[in-house]
C-alpha cells in the first residue's frame, strides 16, 4: 500500500507539472493500474486484519473498529481519483480536449487532497494498529489523520507550470 501511494505521489506530480500531452500520456499510463494494485493491497490488508480480529476477539477494542472505518474512508477516495484520472487518459488518448483543459483536469484540487488525505489516513491506521489506543484516544488519532491531510494538501505547494 505505501509503494502504490508513493508511486501515485511521483505520478501526480509530475502530471501536475507536465505542459504537454506526451508528458501527461508518458505519466498517466501507470496510474489505472495502480488503482487496482492499491485496491487489492487495502483488501488483502483489511481481510488479513479481519482475520487476526477474530483470532483475538478483538472486535471490541475501539481501536479497532476505528481502524476499520479508517479503510472505508479510504477505497471511496481512491476510486473516485481513479476514475478521475481514467477520464483524463480517456480524452488525452483521443485528444478530445485542448491541451489546457486536461491539464486543468490534471490540477483540480481534489486529486492533491484525496491522495493527501489517504496517506494521512494510512499512516494514522498504522498508529492505530501499532499503539492499541482506547475508542476516544482511536478517534482523535482518526480526526487528526483527517485534518493533517487536508493541511496538508492545502500547504503543499501544487507544482503549477505555466503555459505558453
Amino acid at each position: 500500500m505505501f509503494a502504490c501511494l508513493s508511486l501515485e505521489v511521483l505520478s501526480l506530480s509530475r502530471l501536475r507539472r507536465a505542459s504537454t500531452l506526451s508528458e501527461i500520456q508518458l505519466w498517466i499510463e501507470p496510474v489505472p493500474r495502480l488503482s487496482r494494485i492499491a485496491l487489492g493491497s487495502l483488501l488483502i490488508i483489511l481481510l488479513t486484519g479481519v482475520f487476526l480480529a477474530i483470532q483475538m476477539s478483538g472486535f471490541g477494542l475501539g481501536w479497532l473498529r476505528v481502524t476499520v472505518a479508517a479503510f472505508l474512508l479510504m477505497a471511496p477516495l481512491g476510486a473516485a481519483s481513479g476514475r478521475r484520472i481514467r477520464n483524463v487518459q480517456r480524452l488525452s488518448a483521443n485528444s478530445k480536449m485542448m491541451q489546457s483543459e486536461i491539464l486543468d483536469l490534471l490540477r483540480h484540487p481534489f486529486l492533491k487532497v484525496s491522495l493527501a488525505m489517504r496517506i494521512a489516513v494510512f499512516l494514522g491506521i498504522v498508529l492505530l494498529m501499532t499503539a492499541k489506543p482506547g475508542l476516544p484516544e482511536s478517534l482523535a488519532i482518526a480526526g487528526g489523520s483527517v485534518v493533517l491531510g487536508l493541511a496538508s494538501a492545502f500547504l503543499i505547494p501544487s507544482g503549477r507550470s505555466t503555459l505558453s
